[in-house]
């Protein structure tokens, strides 16, 4: 008997598509960390609708790729080593569209010092001609502290 995961539904059966879906939409997730990580930022932007919304939470809010990418140009390619994750993916798939609610955290280098930054994702995806592309993300960041004082003694390290 399975209980309290994404396996059971309320609904009888579980069409194979949303399985497949489920699962691209997985990838994409993943792929937005390994683009982001190896500042491959052409084929990063490509992983989202043209009407794209991405927020960070309490920062800045962005509704066009080439705002998107000056962002990312000038702040987090302000760091020398990114390692960056999410986990505990909950996808829920209606169609032609999707959202995901997930953890984040990465680690990170700056002048010399390590870092460790965590947070949640809330996504939301269309699939356009067979490809599922991001329509909007919101990031929240729960901390981003000096690695060897942890979250614990300072919660937000200053970046400026």
């Amino acid at each position: 008997m399975t209980t309290g995961n994404s396996i059971q539904s309320n609904s009888s059966v579980r069409l194979p598509e949303e399985w497949v879906s489920r699962e691209r939409i997985r990838e994409l997730l993943c792929s937005l960390n390994w683009l982001s990580d190896d500042n491959r930022l052409d084929e990063l932007l490509a992983q989202f609708t043209d009407d794209m919304t991405y927020e960070i939470e309490g920062m800045a809010v962005f509704h066009d790729k080439p705002s998107l990418r000056s962002f990312l140009e000038e702040v987090v390619g302000s760091f020398g080593m990114r390692i960056h994750r999410t986990s505990n993916e909950i996808i829920e798939v209606s169609g032609d569209k999707a959202k995901s609610r997930c953890y984040w955290r990465a680690d990170l280098e700056r002048g010399g010092k390590a870092l460790v930054s965590a947070g949640r994702y809330f996504d939301e995806f269309v699939c356009l001609d067979g490809v599922w592309k991001v329509r909007s993300r919101r990031a929240t960041m729960t901390y981003i502290s000096p690695l060897d004082e942890g979250w614990g003694r300072t919660r937000y390290f200053s970046l400026a």
